[in-house]
């Protein structure tokens, strides 16, 4: 039923949903004051998003059709035609917002998919008899939102702390899109107190939702402008000192929340035999280069530092299974091998860096962090002689392994018992072929500190 068989508001509604536009007005203008601040592109569709959502509460709660009784007709239209394009909207944000295309294949595919249904279906709603325009555009809008929960609790899960927010600012949105539809679907309005309720909870949703945006871009823009004290001065990426403290802390986690992990170690190898022909301006844009290509494949939320010179650092929080560990360690190493064109004394120069791999699990709580670099560092040296250039440290056996070797499982449970002393060796990550690979030292100090 539309917006405009429905009886116009009493006094009392309209002021309760006067103060409702303009409390969530301000809202958008704060967007619009920090997107004029800011000026980036997360920024922007912050705005874009949060004005939709102000524009769907409005038309929704049929205060535009009692103002301007004359155009019940395209009221009515925008009607049907906002919940589903505001929903593709913001699944479609969710998705950069939570970098579902870097951290799991399951929540990339999902957003994509019910963006796509609401953008196509929100339009097909109009080819509907009357009756049913309004209820299918409202259940495709609410199965949107159910989807962004589900996802977002799932990042939750994978270590991303912020998504709680959002699962959050979501929560209050669904009791506040059911309501909404509530009364643009009844012919008779339900009693003020509910409507009170409904515009309470889109309020909460939106303050929750726009606060989580607000942190998640500022959290990006620091990420690249870079804290000087913490950022190494030529990637930008955080230095030895900040990421050995994030480390520490990750196993402090761990220790609490059982929360399981990896260190990755990226080694450059003799960059100095480049030196004669890029000079020292063309190293820097090799290791500047190298941090881009990392940073494509681990994610905003995976903390990556270069620990010296030649050493990058990823510590990965937020891979769901260990499944992931060969994954990502083929794509890191795949990328970072590609040739790649560098400014040179005689023009310019195509390369390819001699990079390796080495993937430590952060499973024994008794090693230190100088334990845990030095066997990173170990096993990419010894993943430099290995086809894929990318290995694992093997926990029972204590030897390289080439990722696409390891039998690593569909659970961190099985790995983590692989890794206790005198663990069976049927638990353990390498196969009867790669059980042959470098045998590294059990402790030590590691060979290089971070400048």
């Amino acid at each position: 039923m539309d917006a405009a068989l429905h009886p116009l508001l009493s006094s009392s509604e309209m002021m309760l949903w006067s103060a409702g536009a303009g409390a969530i007005g301000l809202i958008v203008l704060l967007a619009l004051a920090d997107t004029l601040y800011s000026r980036t592109r997360a920024a922007s569709q912050t705005l874009a998003y949060l004005a939709l959502c102000w524009l769907v509460v409005m038309l929704l709660c049929g205060l535009p059709a009692a103002l301007w009784p004359g155009l019940k007709e395209p009221l009515g239209m925008a009607q049907i035609l906002c919940g589903p394009l505001c929903a593709a909207v913001g699944s479609f944000g969710a998705s950069k917002w939570l970098s579902a295309h870097q951290r799991d294949r399951l929540m990339k595919t999902s957003l994509l998919a019910v963006t796509l249904l609401c953008l196509a279906g929100g339009p097909l709603c109009l080819l509907l008899s009357p009756a049913w325009r309004l209820p299918v555009a409202g259940a495709l809008a609410i199965a949107n939102l159910s989807v962004v929960i589900w996802l977002s609790v799932r990042a939750t899960q994978l270590g991303d702390k912020l998504a709680w927010g959002l699962a959050a600012g979501c929560l209050f949105t669904l009791p506040a899109q059911i309501g909404l539809y509530s009364l643009a679907l009844n012919s008779s309005r339900p009693p003020l107190a509910l409507q009170a309720a409904v515009m309470m909870a889109a309020l909460l949703s939106l303050v929750t939702t726009a606060g989580m945006l607000w942190l998640r871009n500022r959290q990006t823009r620091q990420l690249k402008q870079g804290d000087v004290s913490q950022r190494d001065p030529i990637t930008q990426l955080y230095n030895g000192v900040a990421m050995v403290q994030k480390i520490i802390w990750a196993q402090r986690r761990r220790q609490r929340t059982r929360r399981d992990g990896a260190l990755m170690a990226v080694m450059v190898f003799e960059p100095e035999r480049l030196l004669p022909q890029i000079g020292q301006a063309g190293l820097n844009d090799l290791y500047i280069r190298l941090a881009q290509r990392m940073q494509r494949h681990t994610g905003a939320v995976n903390p990556v530092g270069r620990y010296y010179d030649r050493c990058f650092v990823v510590l990965l929080e937020t891979m769901h299974s260990p499944r992931w560990i060969r994954t990502l360690g083929l794509r890191v190493a795949s990328s970072l091998r590609r040739p790649m064109e560098l400014p040179s004394i005689s023009g310019r120069i195509r390369i390819t860096p001699d990079i390796a791999v080495g993937i430590v699990h952060l499973s024994a709580a008794d090693k230190d962090v100088d334990q845990l670099l030095h066997e990173a560092q170990s096993v990419a040296e010894a993943a430099r002689g290995m086809r894929s250039r990318a290995a694992l440290l093997d926990p029972e056996t204590h030897a390289a392994v080439p990722v696409e070797h390891a039998e690593l499982g569909s659970s961190w449970r099985a790995l983590r018992k692989a890794a206790k002393p005198g663990a069976s060796s049927g638990a353990s990550t390498g196969s009867p072929r790669a059980k042959a690979g470098a045998k590294l030292p059990r402790a030590g100090r590691p060979r290089h500190k971070p400048a």
